[in-house]
């Protein structure tokens, strides 16, 4: 994930594992990226194994070829509802403006 802006307390504490999110709140961080103008560039999924470990999935989420953020946030949004389900966790990462 590349980040210059910091995360508010709040919403990084919500992260279950690190940077990884549940649906409810992976949309969350997806309001602060689009309210702050960070540039979306999409979202990496991961689901839980029987044994407790995580695998990640292949069908990440890449816009980092999107120009138009609102788009690739809105894109994002679909992605993060159609790949939702049990033990599934979601990795959005955006990349500041100013970068």
């Amino acid at each position: 994930m590349v980040i210059s802006k910091e995360l508010p307390a709040a919403l990084a504490a919500k992260a279950q594992r690190r940077n990884w999110y549940t649906r409810e709140n992976a949309e969350l961080l997806l309001d602060w990226i689009e309210e702050t103008g960070q540039r979306f560039l999409g979202v990496d999924v991961a689901q839980e194994q029987k044994d407790g470990s995580w695998l990640l999935i292949d069908e990440g989420l890449d816009l980092s070829r999107q120009t138009e953020n609102f788009e690739a946030v809105r894109r994002g949004r679909q992605f993060i509802g159609e790949y939702d389900g049990a033990g599934r966790m979601f990795a959005p990462v955006w990349q500041d403006r100013g970068a």
